[in-house]
């Protein structure tokens, strides 16, 4: 079986080569692509391959750029540090994908997956609802007003959110605040649960937010923001496992 692997990440795709490896000894690995420029070039080529591993983020954009391109007709089995937000897509058009880190087990009934399209010669790949649930992740906005100016703000550059005196408040890496017209539950339903954590009626966090964690009195933990928190940001006793699952990855919350 012939694979071209698609990860910007060499240390991922030297983990992955193995992994395949473990699975097939024969499987031989034809080209490792860090991004949407060189795999575009090496689609010209038309090299012969059975099989895609794509990562859906690349150095120079996301994969679902190749396909406005060109043309793909190899099955494809997605990569991705992503939640399971399009998990659904993924099933709609028969193809599956890996969550990071991936394991050999999953990795081994992704290729017997695969070996149920191997007859089909005209095998043709529906990416465009895929790449919509992404693209609509992946870009999500909310609309602020400052000074009587609307002005909005993406999720990926929000630190934290808060409600408070009636107000949603985002608060971005730049330490730019910002009221919000929507209400922390209709936010929460729309951010990559994968990098946002409801921690309580108040607050929703991000990920990369977290400088330190304490723990607190009445079995709840204190969690240490940046930029700073004017408050007290506590994880109430009841959301505490759950917060523990989600920073380690355990659990997906969709």
């Amino acid at each position: 079986m012939r694979i071209v692997i698609f990860e910007d990440e060499m240390h991922n795709a030297e983990r992955l080569i193995q992994l395949l490896h473990k699975c097939d000894p024969d499987i031989e690995i034809v080209a490792v692509i860090e991004s949407v420029a060189e795999g575009l070039k090496w689609m010209e080529l038309q090299q012969r391959v059975d099989l895609m591993m794509m990562d859906i983020q690349l150095s120079d954009g996301n994969c679902f750029e190749l396909f406005d391109k060109t043309k793909v007709q190899t099955p494809i089995i997605f990569t991705t540090a992503y939640d399971g937000f399009a998990l659904q897509a993924f099933k709609v058009n028969s193809i599956d994908y890996l969550m990071k880190p991936i394991e050999v087990e999953a990795l081994r009934n992704a290729l017997k997956k695969y070996e149920q399209f191997r007859p089909a010669n005209n095998y043709t790949l529906d990416i465009s609802r895929i790449a919509e649930e992404f693209l609509r992740r992946d870009s999500t906005r909310f609309i602020g007003r400052i000074n009587n100016q609307l002005i909005y703000v993406k999720a990926k550059d929000i630190a934290w959110l808060q409600f408070s005196k009636g107000t949603t408040w985002a608060t971005t890496n730049a330490n730019q605040r910002v009221p919000l017209d929507y209400s922390l539950d209709q936010i929460e339903k729309l951010l990559d649960r994968n990098q946002f954590f409801r921690i309580n009626r108040q607050f929703i966090i991000h990920l990369d937010a977290i400088k330190k964690i304490t723990t607190y009195y009445n079995s709840r933990l204190i969690v240490q923001l940046a930029p700073d928190v004017d408050t007290d940001v506590i994880i109430s006793r009841e959301r505490v496992t759950e917060f523990k699952n989600w920073l380690e990855g355990k659990e997906d919350q969709a």
